[in-house]
């Protein structure tokens, strides 16, 4: 082929079918700071210091361990981009990738209820490796992780809450996209750029379910992939290796690709757009569980508190939910929910989300350890847990997740709770004593006591961060 011939064959084809990709990214690249209101900017601030201190314990996990072992190995010693909670430093892809997969690894991370995933530890990790690697500001990362939850949680709604149904977990599927969204603003791309940005997120889209088998680390790994798949989609985009024009809506599209049964819904991603945050519904967590069994310890914890209720009391508990979390999360396979060898078995088990919540009275880190999932007055209460189907539960799944918890006790009394609103929803939301609190207990683990009362207070004002280099030197041991 001539000069001129591979010239022509290489300009950008005319498509039909541009208005998805093209209205996201446009709307991305013209959103600046001052268009933020001040409930996004304070929502915000709160998603970043809870990830970092669920980060920053969730070194001390095995699965932890082995990628940022290989990531030293892999990636850039001499790299600008801080291992939140680790001695040294390393390229941008290889920094995502670490603490996106350590903050995902004890189930304490953010979620967002209808659109069924943990933004946070895709976003974030994402975010911050490229605002470091640029020198970024506070306000430029608090920016770019509000436009990346905003697309990767309507993404996920836009699927109907049934993406799960045919096997994928939407925190990897659509946290790619949030991420490259994420790194994209903070690179500055330009409206074509952040396009292809979008479609190569979007073909790196990734996570199988896979790990409820056997008590599996690949849920850990699909945050992590997915901020690394961010990163290496802006930077390749913005050095203009081009991407789809059109990723997202289309015959062979991604919204097409993971729906079930070729359900979903398009007006998720448009309506509002930039008038209506969808990050404002997400939640932050209290308990080290999968979301889906945190009404369970609420309500429990409820009853056993009202009531003063000993597990030696206990001849029956049983729980009601939705039918969704019930059989595709929290009680299958039996016999690993009953007695779980693992502790992700336990984080996905209804039986003992609500013997824990009767014999510790809480359901935090301590509890879901290695030790604490084979506490043998635990197992044996969680052997007398049920279940049914909630119809109301049921009926409002996936904007809420209701539990109704019912305790017969040995005396033939019934006690009874029911939670709407698991602690730590916007209706329901935490104090910011309570995160403080949960910060600064989870962040001493890694950096000390002294360091992470000081990090909580700078992240508190990130938005006065000039460069956030600045943040990654408090975040280090």
């Amino acid at each position: 082929m001539n000069d001129a011939a591979r010239t022509k064959a290489d300009e950008e084809p005319v498509v039909e079918n541009q208005y998805l990709s093209r209205l996201v990214a446009d709307w991305v690249v013209s959103t600046g700071y001052e268009d933020l209101p001040a409930e996004v900017v304070q929502a915000v601030t709160t998603f970043v210091t809870d990830h970092f201190g669920v980060v920053l314990v969730g070194t001390r996990k095995e699965s932890s361990r082995i990628i940022a072992g290989l990531a030293s190995q892999w990636g850039a010693r001499d790299g600008g981009c801080t291992l939140v909670g680790l001695p040294g430093k390393t390229s941008a892809p290889f920094a995502a990738l670490v603490n996106g997969a350590t903050g995902h690894a004890l189930e304490l991370d953010d979620d967002h209820r209808e659109g069924t995933q943990h933004p946070g530890v895709a976003v974030i990790p994402a975010a911050f490796a490229t605002a470091e690697q640029e020198g970024k500001s506070g306000r430029d990362l608090i920016l770019a992780v509000a436009l990346g939850y905003e697309i990767m949680i309507r993404l996920g709604e836009a699927h109907l809450g049934k993406s799960y149904l045919c096997g994928f977990h939407p925190t990897g599927t659509c946290g790619s996209i949030g991420a490259a969204v994420a790194a994209g603003k903070l690179l500055g791309l330009d409206a074509g750029r952040m396009v292809s940005a979008i479609g190569l997120g979007a073909s790196q889209s990734a996570g199988l379910s896979t790990f409820r088998s056997n008590g599996a680390w690949n849920k850990r790994l699909h945050p992590g992939h997915a901020a690394q798949a961010g990163v290496l989609a802006a930077y390749l985009a913005g050095n203009d290796f081009r991407g789809p024009s059109e990723s997202l809506l289309s015959p062979e599209g991604w919204l097409q690709a993971y729906a079930y049964k070729g359900e979903f819904d398009v007006d998720f991603i448009t309506r509002d757009l930039g008038t209506r945050w969808e990050l404002l519904d997400n939640s932050i967590k209290v308990h080290a569980c999968c979301r889906f069994a945190a009404p369970i310890v609420d309500a429990t914890l409820e009853a056993v508190t009202r009531e003063n209720i000993a597990p030696q009391d206990v001849a029956e508990i049983s729980v009601g939910m939705a039918r969704f979390p019930l059989y595709r999360s929290l009680t299958e396979p039996r016999q690993r929910k009953y007695n779980p060898t693992s502790v992700v078995d336990a984080q996905f088990s209804l039986p003992f989300a609500a013997a824990v919540s009767v014999v510790k009275r809480r359901a935090f880190v301590e509890e879901y350890s290695e030790t604490g999932i084979r506490d043998p007055a635990v197992i044996d209460l969680a052997q007398r847990v049920n279940w049914f189907v909630d119809d109301d539960a049921e009926h409002v799944w996936p904007t809420r997740y209701p539990a109704q918890v019912n305790i017969r006790l040995n005396d033939g009394r019934l006690v009874q709770s029911r939670v709407e609103w698991p602690k730590g929803d916007p209706e329901n939301a935490v104090t910011r004593e309570e995160l403080k609190d949960k910060y600064t207990k989870l962040a001493a683990a890694a950096i000390g006591a002294a360091k992470a009362e000081s990090s909580f207070a700078t992240l508190q004002r990130l938005a006065e961060i000039d460069d956030v280099r600045k943040l990654g030197a408090e975040l280090m041991p």
